[in-house]
């Protein structure tokens, strides 16, 4: 059975060795979603050697939809709203620009607030515990995060449903353009068949990889 199939093209940087662009797309409370942040993708994000030759974008947003009202619905109900928008404030207040939920450019600052949440299965009665205790450093604070979320709810919604390219279910998860159909299984092997420079000391462990295929993928 094919592992991946083809996705949209993204831009790679004008280097000698281009990083591998990654993208992650998922939402709160998807318990597919919970097994993939929790499983792979946090094991390949602890490897410093993968991090530095790879372009992480994340969006929490999923498989959302906009009413003709403008409400924004989530799949897992209010719950997943709030904490989407708990992680969609913290990806544009890292910076102060909007276009961060999109760009990915605060995605590696905000992935231990993100993974905190993963771990808490999403509830949003954690964000506040796990902002402060995997934050601390990074020059944001939790009043402005909380108050994003309450008073800029929309916009971020808005950033986080254009940031979504079409997908059949979350996690939705592209490796430079390349769709992964087990990404539990392929995440580390496909970062490192896709980097074109020297082979990082990490790969070697592609080949050893135990994760569990994802089996409770959210559909769309």
């Amino acid at each position: 059975m094919e592992l991946w199939t083809e996705g949209a093209s993204y831009d790679t940087k004008e280097t000698e060795y281009p990083n591998v662009k990654l993208e992650v797309y998922f939402e709160a409370l998807c318990p597919g979603c919970q097994e993939f942040t929790t499983g792979a993708l946090k094991d390949v994000l602890a490897m410093d050697d993968i991090r530095d030759i790879t372009d992480m974008k994340i969006v929490p947003y999923g498989n959302t939809k906009q009413e003709s009202n403008g409400d924004f619905t989530c799949q897992h109900g209010p719950d997943e709203c709030t904490t989407d928008a708990y992680e969609l404030c913290t990806l544009y207040k890292l910076s102060g620009e909007i276009e961060s939920i999109s760009s990915g450019n605060t995605a590696y600052a905000a992935w231990p607030f993100i993974l905190c949440m993963e771990e808490a299965e999403g509830s949003p009665a954690m964000a506040e515990e796990c902002f402060k205790s995997s934050m601390a450093g990074s020059g944001l604070d939790w009043e402005t995060v909380a108050t994003c979320a309450d008073q800029e709810y929309s916009t971020v919604q808005s950033a986080g449903r254009d940031a979504t390219p079409s997908h059949d279910y979350v996690p939705w998860v592209l490796v430079d353009g390349r769709v992964l159909s087990q990404p539990d299984l392929m995440l580390l092997p496909s970062i490192c068949k896709s980097y074109t420079g020297p082979t990082p000391a990490s790969c070697f462990k592609a080949v050893n990889a135990t994760h569990i295929p994802v089996t409770k993928k959210c559909e769309v």
